[in-house]
């Protein structure tokens, strides 16, 4: 748990210094050339730790592709889309509601209704979650999000959200069938794939030697925020559920807000960090209350 508090909650801050530097990286040649330099560090960590996998099922691959989709494609996507556009501690804040889309999520599938302490919970940090994204949605954080760009933003940042969501309850069958490094290196490889087609739909130039910030910010995403982080990730979901394990959220955008504004003097909205708090308030009560 440690490691994914610390490396995702820095992040964003690295794909940023990626995204910002000298050369003109896309946001799809950053993201398919990060999937496959994760996808081979995994497969390597993977033979080292478990030899070669054992016994794969069709189900399972196909699980690994749309969970690596869904995770990485649409969900990580999206949010270094927002990247480009907004303060990475802003991006880090909206994604702190990852918690409370899984609870939301599960009780749809089990076709549930929550307790009244996990329905509070939900409605306090939903409403957390527009005091966040408050500022940009009235136009007064021109410092916070680029002008013109509140809108797709916000929508961007939601179904990021929603969808690393979903890909976190789509993988469940894998905690006991696959090793964590094999699992992640599937999902990376499957979002490789796919990155590479868009990419190529793409057709941007080739952006030049990045700098040294660039090439720093690219190692961290691949070897901390990809291997070490998923890998990490996928171990903690043998032992929680998504909802507990999820609690990444807790730590990382404190850890995201104060690195944006140590390091790239980020400008902060009071009422986004008001209503990070609240975010925060709502994902304990949630989480006591499904105990």
């Amino acid at each position: 748990m440690l490691a994914i508090y610390l490396v995702w909650g820095g992040a964003y801050l690295s794909v940023k210094v990626a995204l910002s530097g000298s050369a003109p990286i896309t946001v799809l040649q950053l993201q398919s050339t990060r999937m496959w330099c994760a996808s081979a560090l995994l497969a390597a960590m993977a033979l080292l730790r478990c030899g070669m996998p054992r016994n794969l099922r069709r189900g399972d691959l196909g699980i690994c592709a749309l969970s690596g989709v869904l995770m990485w494609v649409a969900g990580n996507g999206l949010a270094t889309f927002s990247s480009r556009h907004a303060t990475s501690s802003f991006v880090v804040m909206s994604m702190g509601a990852i918690p409370l889309w899984i609870c939301i999520i599960d009780l749809i599938i089990a076709r549930s209704l929550p307790s009244r302490r996990v329905m509070l919970g939900l409605v306090l940090g939903l409403g957390g979650l527009f005091l966040v994204m408050a500022p940009t949605l009235l136009g007064t954080a021109h410092a916070i999000i680029a002008p013109g760009f509140a809108g797709i933003t916000t929508l961007a940042l939601i179904g990021a959200g929603v969808s690393w969501s979903f890909g976190t309850i789509v993988q469940r069958p894998l905690m006991t069938r696959m090793p964590a490094e094999w699992a992640a290196a599937f999902q990376m490889f499957s979002a490789a794939c796919v990155l590479t087609v868009a990419a190529g739909i793409e057709h941007a130039p080739f952006p030049g030697i990045p700098d040294a910030r660039q090439f720093a910010g690219f190692g961290f995403l691949v070897v901390f925020a990809s291997a070490i982080g998923l890998t990490s990730y996928i171990r903690v979901l043998r032992s929680f559920r998504p909802v507990v394990a999820s609690t990444f959220a807790y730590v990382n955008p404190v850890v995201g807000v104060v690195l944006g504004w140590l390091l790239l003097g980020e400008e902060l909205s009071p009422v986004s960090l008001a209503g990070l708090a609240v975010v925060l308030a709502s994902i304990a009560i949630v989480l006591t209350g499904r105990r």
